[in-house]
């Protein structure tokens, strides 16, 4: 063969044997492509799977992350990972972190038009939003993702490319966004099972301070019912004969008496209802003077005071500015609070009305008694409506217990405060407190 021949024939095999490497390479790329989209699909598998037994495993939202990137850095193989929720418009609070050990741990990430997806290699340019990221984790190697639906992102970090044999990729998408996804999905479960369960626990609440309620009326209207119907079936049959002219009298007493409560207790029915569905009541607003109010409100309650042995007390200034407010509801909540005094105070105890002004505060109305008083925790119960210190069948005093959720319904439709203070033993403060520009100036 010629010289000529031989080299045409070695310039072909070396043709062939280029074109065949060019060919193994290739394959071996597609199968190192193939090989770590199935380690990606396989641990995408492993993460949802193994994440979803957490829903069994906590009812603790807060335990849920921690959990979470556990499970997420033994599958993916990384050195650092954290979830965040974002606070404000680039502000980022981290929620859970892994891999920090001893050092001091991030708590914020500032990150400008935050992207959804992001990932750092050896060739990323160390700018925004590369520089904020890196940052954080204190590592060159970061893959982000957010989801701007739930408000939460994930960050997974590394020391060098190695840690996973190959860089960050934009394949990783799939793998981060399916991890985050995940951990929206679990967390979003778990409110709504919290939620649930708070809504379980609010009926069967509800439902208890119905029955209570149903039967404390039913015993609240029974009583007075009764009487007048005893009563006056004593006037209309004679049966004390035509001499019983002054006991007819008394009895008539009774019936207005019992009447008049049956009427009251209507009334704050009424107030709840419209209270509960329209969630307010109309006032008839007007300047008027507060002394004249009080007053009335303790004329109100001395009768039954004097009765039970009862001191009552009153401390209000000379000049007090007028009052721009529903008097009729105003009178209506010293009169309540003035007959509960009375009520739940024992033979001579002693009740105190003050009233003064505060600097920026405006119109101080106080109530104090000696009574029974309540605990700390019986005060949150007496303010919700229905709420009973005592057994509807053991308690000594009568009321639906509608009477301080009214009156504190009432102030707060007036912009005002409404305070309890309460000792058992020693007595009740009631703090009721009206805003200044409710106070109408002297002209």
């Amino acid at each position: 063969m010629s010289h000529d021949r031989l080299v045409q024939e070695l310039d072909y095999y070396r043709r062939e044997c280029n074109d065949l490497g060019a060919r193994v390479l290739r394959l071996q790329e597609e199968q190192s492509r193939a090989f770590r989209e199935a380690r990606r699909s396989r641990t995408v598998a492993r993460l949802i799977r193994e994440a979803y037994k957490l829903v069994d495993r906590t009812n603790e939202i807060d335990e849920i992350g921690a959990l979470m990137l556990d499970i997420i850095v033994n599958n993916t193989i990384c050195d650092r990972a954290a979830f965040l929720q974002r606070k404000g418009r680039d502000e980022f609070a981290v929620t859970h972190l892994v891999g920090f050990e001893d050092e001091r741990t991030p708590t914020t990430l500032v990150l400008p038009s935050a992207p959804l997806f992001f990932y750092t290699t050896s060739q990323t340019p160390m700018e925004s939003p590369a520089s904020e990221l890196t940052r954080l984790l204190r590592l060159p190697y970061v893959l982000w993702a957010f989801d701007a639906g739930s408000a939460f992102a994930l960050i997974l970090g590394n020391r060098s490319e190695g840690n996973v044999s190959r860089p960050f990729e934009p394949g990783d998408q799939e793998l981060i966004e399916g991890a985050l996804s995940v951990y929206a999905d679990i967390v979003y479960r778990k409110r709504t099972e919290g939620d649930l369960r708070a809504a379980k626990r609010e009926a069967d609440t509800a439902r208890a301070a119905q029955a209570s309620f149903l039967a404390s009326l039913s015993h609240e209207l029974r009583t007075p019912l009764n009487a007048i119907i005893g009563f006056s079936e004593v006037i209309r049959d004679q049966i004390l004969g035509p001499n019983g002219k002054l006991k007819h009298q008394e009895y008539a007493a009774h019936i207005h008496d019992s009447g008049t409560h049956l009427l009251s207790l209507i009334n704050d029915i009424l107030d709840l209802s419209k209270l509960e569905k329209e969630g307010e009541i109309p006032l008839n607003e007007e300047g008027f003077d507060v002394t004249g109010v009080v007053d009335r409100a303790v004329r109100d309650a001395l009768p039954i005071a004097q009765e039970k042995g009862l001191s009552v007390e009153t401390s209000i200034p000379a000049q007090l500015p007028q009052l721009f407010a529903d008097p009729r509801r105003i009178r209506q909540i010293l009169t309540n609070l003035l007959s509960n005094a009375v009520k739940f105070t024992p033979s001579g105890g002693k009740i105190v009305l003050s009233t003064r002004i505060e600097d920026r505060q405006g119109l101080l109305i106080e109530i104090a008694d000696t009574g029974i008083g309540m605990t700390a925790q019986e005060i949150p119960r007496a303010l919700a409506p229905f709420g009973q210190i005592q057994n509807v069948y053991s308690r000594e005093h009568k009321g639906t217990g509608l009477g301080l959720p009214i009156c504190k319904a009432l102030v707060e439709l007036h912009g005002g405060s409404f305070e309890v203070a309460s000792v058992p033993g020693q007595g009740t403060t009631v703090t009721i407190r009206l805003p200044p520009d409710r106070l109408v100036p002297s002209p």
